[in-house]
């Protein structure tokens, strides 16, 4: 009985060639982009799950707020995590990272070899007892109580000293103004899981100078730079330590924070929740994170795709079923009983589904290469639990043939033979019926994931293309990355300067688009200590803001003779951008000569306002503009950068001339160079990135929908062939025929456009809230999504419109 079953499946198959690979195409094309898309949520969900007690460990956040507002940080004070670890019961252990501020890459020397490393950290000697790394040579346990000792990864071991063993090795790393020798105190395993501490190696803060800083430095309120973790004793809740935290905090700042009008409030993270769910400010020094808004709408997508190709299936299934009336009257008069009749229908939609099933997991492995090439991952079927998918993908399956499968099953199988004989095609109006809605569903979504794309597109173009208030283009950034180079500057600055083509010339410690982690919180001279604002501040050499083409508002710029300071110094000239003022509510014409005051450690600092800059971008566009500052510093040496304007022709030869002179000073640090747009352009690298992703299945979704309904408008132009011809005898043109066959589906595509406009409205602009600035969604982009909808499925069923409406009336009224 199997076989006879399989066997008129597959000659129904055969039978309808167009069906069956629309059919079978469509759900394994369904089947193949729901799996890459749990591949890589799978993936962004994965983070951090490979570390032993990951559960346990949770990051400590700050929350600094006054008069209703706040801004958090995924940072702390140097002292926290030690003193929560001493002083609560609850945690078992604690750790403290530190990205060297405003390092965007290290530079690494073994003998007279030369290496960089985007990422390297400061730590503890607590960190492996935390974080669980598996170590290939050393131990994990002392690797880092020593001074002056690093642990690497395997592949920078590698790198550095190829096969042979790395362990007690000494390397020089000069990582901006630090330089230090560290000897290899151990070698990590190979690690291909994702976590945001991964790094190239981890410097012991035992005997480094910042590390001795973070050591001894007492402030609770202030300094806020050190990524803090604690792992909790089992069975402890994160409530339990957040209620304590506060207490502690008011012990050991209340009087600071006091003050400067602050408040500050400290909580538990837990590890799994920070790679998708750490909306911070100020986030700079730490892997990119992701954004649990982009997986909501790529499992979405994911969920839709396969919605839109089961539809497809249970469409073209129920709509064939119809036709196959005779052939349920031929089996019931030949004894074949109702439950023969269900079993060889549903057989033969698991027949299709499993077919669709095995072809999706090959267009998957065909596949997934380019896929990881647009995601930039390394995702592999290897990678997750392949029987679980394949047990979602069957359960799917057998769930969408059995719904497919069982209007023929049960409905046909109801009728009496004599019926079903006398006439072969039924017209099923509840079949009907249900065939319409999901065609309305099919373009609910299918609107929905266009009106997405659409705006998902102008919010990167106009990111993309918004006034920075600077001018990147033609900008060479030269970073200065060892203090070899550091205190070559200004003759380096005199070198280039005789270089054709160069025009403007100036320096920075960070320019827009890298790193600025300094701040510190300032109020005007005659109102009170608790009314400071926190400023992020940089140094910055004369000419900077011209070269930018900063805008510059009153006052003047920097002169090195009369305004350069030493940190030291309490009386200070500076500048300051336009937001600065008005959360200062200073106005733009009292500014010049305000001072503005400062404390740190029992002193105050004098800051004189000499000059105000127009607001500009530092940062993307997903964070607010800053309150800055912009000073001189006494030493030059304090840049990390070489900023140079260029003329637009020869630039490349530019620099090259720039090479040459570097070599002539700098011996033992390689040249580099960038563009200052190519930075800026990498902030939106994530946005970028998702956006072709979302494209691309978005796009998959639209041609599976319109195999659907060319599918169908097939099957209703085959059930009103008649109907055409008496049409066309009766003198019924081709655009009116054209018309009749296309109505049906218009109306459907409108009343989805009413559905799918308030859904992708509250959709986008869920998303639209993790930008800063951001376009204003409107009706229209709904109303060309509806049109392009309609214009979408008018070319998909008129094509065989046309075709039906041309066809010669003889043919079919001949059997009539």
């Amino acid at each position: 009985m199997f076989r006879n079953y399989l066997a008129i499946a597959l000659r129904n198959l055969l039978k309808h060639k167009a069906f069956s690979m629309i059919n079978i195409g469509g759900l394994a094309v369904g089947m193949a982009c729901c799996v890459l898309l749990v591949l890589y949520i799978h993936d962004e969900f994965s983070f951090e799950q490979h570390f032993t007690d990951h559960e346990r460990i949770y990051r400590i956040y700050s929350v600094f707020s006054r008069d209703g507002n706040s801004e958090s940080f995924p940072r702390t004070s140097p002292p926290v995590a030690m003193a929560l670890a001493q002083e609560f019961p609850e945690v078992e252990t604690a750790t403290r990272l530190v990205p060297i501020p405003e390092v965007e890459q290290h530079l690494i020397r073994y003998e007279e070899n030369l290496f960089y490393e985007k990422t390297g950290y400061l730590t503890d000697s607590t960190f492996f007892d935390v974080f669980s790394f598996a170590f290939q040579e050393g131990n994990p346990q002392t690797a880092l109580d020593r001074p002056n000792t690093v642990v690497v990864t395997a592949e920078l071991a590698e790198k550095i000293f190829g096969k042979a063993e790395a362990l007690d090795k000494s390397i020089i790393i000069s990582s901006g103004q630090y330089t230090d020798t560290l000897f290899i105190s151990g070698v990590l395993k190979p690690n291909p899981k994702p976590s945001h501490v991964n790094a190239s190696f981890y410097m012991s803060m035992n005997g480094h100078p910042m590390g001795n800083f973070i050591n001894t430095t007492t402030t609770w309120a202030w300094q806020n730079f050190v990524i803090s973790y604690v792992k909790l004793k089992p069975n402890t809740s994160p409530t339990t330590v957040d209620e304590k935290i506060s207490a502690l905090i008011d012990r050991h700042s209340g009087t600071d924070l006091k003050n400067a009008g602050l408040q500050k409030e400290m909580y538990l993270q837990p590890l799994d929740n920070i790679h998708l769910h750490s909306d911070f400010q100020n986030s700079f020094g730490m892997a990119e994170a992701g954004n649990i808004e982009y997986i909501y709408i790529l499992g979405s997508i994911g969920i839709f795709i396969l919605l839109l190709a089961c539809i497809n299936f249970m469409n073209l299934t129920t709509a064939k079923a119809s036709q196959r009336a005779g052939e349920v009257g031929v089996r019931k008069s030949l004894g074949a009983t109702r439950p023969n009749l269900i079993r060889q229908f549903l057989g033969e939609s698991m027949t299709i589904v499993l077919l669709a099933l095995l072809l999706a997991l090959i267009l998957v492995q065909i596949t997934l290469p380019f896929f990881n090439d647009l995601t930039q991952k390394a995702l592999s079927l290897q990678s997750i639990n392949i029987s679980f998918i394949l047990g979602i993908m069957l359960l799917i399956g057998i769930v969408t043939a059995l719904v497919a499968g069982s209007y023929p099953a049960f409905f046909l199988s109801s009728f009496q033979p004599a019926i079903v004989l006398k006439d072969k095609r039924l017209s099923g109006g509840s079949s009907n019926f249900l065939r319409k809605s999901l065609v309305v569903f099919q373009f609910v979504i299918s609107i929905t994931l266009i009106s997405s794309i659409v705006i998902i597109h102008r919010q990167l173009n106009f990111i993309q293309s918004k006034p920075l208030g600077f001018d990147p283009e033609y900008k060479i950034m030269i970073p200065l990355r060892t203090d070899e180079s550091k205190q070559q500057y200004l003759q380096l600055k005199n070198l280039f300067a005789q270089i054709g083509g160069v025009e403007k010339i100036s320096a920075a410690r960070s320019l827009p688009s890298t790193p600025m982690l300094s701040d510190f919180a300032v109020y005007p001279k005659g109102s009170s200590q608790d009314r400071g604002i926190i400023h992020r501040n940089t140094v910055v050499d004369e000419n900077y803001f011209d070269l930018l083409d900063i805008k510059l508002l009153t006052g003047r710029t920097h002169v090195f003779e009369t305004d350069s300071f030493s940190w030291q110094n309490p009386s200070r000239k500076i500048m300051v951008n336009k937001a600065s003022l008005q959360t200062l509510n200073i106005s733009l014409e009292e500014a010049l000569g305000t001072q503005l005051l400062s404390e740190w450690q029992g002193q105050t600092f004098t800051h004189e306002i000499i000059g105000v800059v127009d607001d500009f971008h530092q940062f993307s566009l997903h964070e607010s503009i800053a309150p800055l500052i912009f000073w001189i510093p006494a030493n030059r040496g304090n840049y990390n950068f070489i900023i140079a304007s260029v003329s637009p022709q020869n630039y490349q030869h530019i620099i090259q001339q720039m090479e040459v002179k570097w070599k002539q000073l700098v011996q033992r640090t390689p040249f580099e160079a960038d563009f200052l747009s190519d930075s800026v352009k990498r902030q939106y690298q994530n946005d970028q990135r998702v956006s072709k992703i979302i494209f691309v299945f978005t796009s998959l979704a639209i041609i599976i929908s319109c195999l659907g309904l060319y599918g169908l408008s097939v099957y209703i132009a085959e059930r009103k062939v008649k109907e055409i011809g008496i049409r066309k005898v009766l003198g019924g043109s081709v655009s009116s025929i054209v018309g009749m066959l296309s109505k049906e589906f218009v109306i459907l595509v409108i009343i989805a456009l009413i559905i799918a406009a308030p859904v992708g409205y509250y959709a986008m602009n869920k998303w639209l809230q993790s930008f800063a600035y951001k376009i204003e969604l409107n009706v229209v982009v709904f109303v060309i999504t509806g049109i392009i909808s309609l214009v979408i499925a008018w070319l998909t069923v008129g094509f065989e419109s046309i075709k039906a409406a041309m066809a010669n009336p003889v043919n079919s009224l001949r059997n009539e």
